[in-house]
């Protein structure tokens, strides 16, 4: 049985441990063909920039850093001419990380769960996100949670494309008649 996965800001004494959860990450992402990521992306400055602005959050599960993602309303100006059905501004999750031993036990699907949370409680109706064409397993979470893929853009000087999703997350309330016996 898998434990409760709790999700936290995350604080800049835990900065080493999540750099290096973010390698094993790395390493992890290209022993699968996916080079993603690599030595100038991300930095361990970007992770530190993150805390600092108080937009990286930690997965805890069993009791270990398990994930981290930045979650904030940042969008990259390459999404712009992206036909997007949503309004700005938007939640966007960059920059997630999970601890290959802990992968497959939903700590992805945790900190997505955790945004979404976050967005409506600012009042924010919609989420987006992008990944890179080669990575599947987030191609299949960011799917499994609800987004919808509007383009591709290109980004941080890779070859292939970097597909983006978004969420519409506005509530509809639906009026039903109540009839009593």
């Amino acid at each position: 049985m898998r434990g409760e996965i709790k999700v936290r800001p995350a604080c800049r004494a835990e900065l080493d441990q999540i750099w290096a959860l973010v390698g094993r990450a790395v390493t992890h992402m290209n022993q699968l063909g996916n080079p993603q990521w690599g030595a100038d992306y991300p930095t361990r400055e970007y992770y530190a920039g993150d805390i600092d602005r108080g937009e990286l959050y930690a997965a805890e599960a069993d009791g270990q850093l398990a994930g981290v993602a930045c979650i904030n309303t940042d969008e990259s100006p390459e999404y712009d001419p992206l036909p997007w059905t949503t309004c700005r501004p938007a939640m966007v999750i960059h920059r997630m990380a999970i601890d290959p031993a802990f992968q497959r036990r939903g700590v992805g699907s945790a900190l997505f769960t955790f945004a979404e949370g976050e967005a409506r409680r600012r009042g924010i109706s919609a989420m987006r996100i992008d990944t890179y064409s080669l990575n599947d397993r987030m191609q299949a979470l960011i799917g499994k949670m609800g987004f919808t893929k509007v383009g591709e853009i290109h980004l941080h000087g890779r070859p292939l494309t970097y597909p983006c999703f978004e969420k519409d997350l506005q509530i509809t309330v639906l009026n039903r008649e109540v009839t009593t016996p």
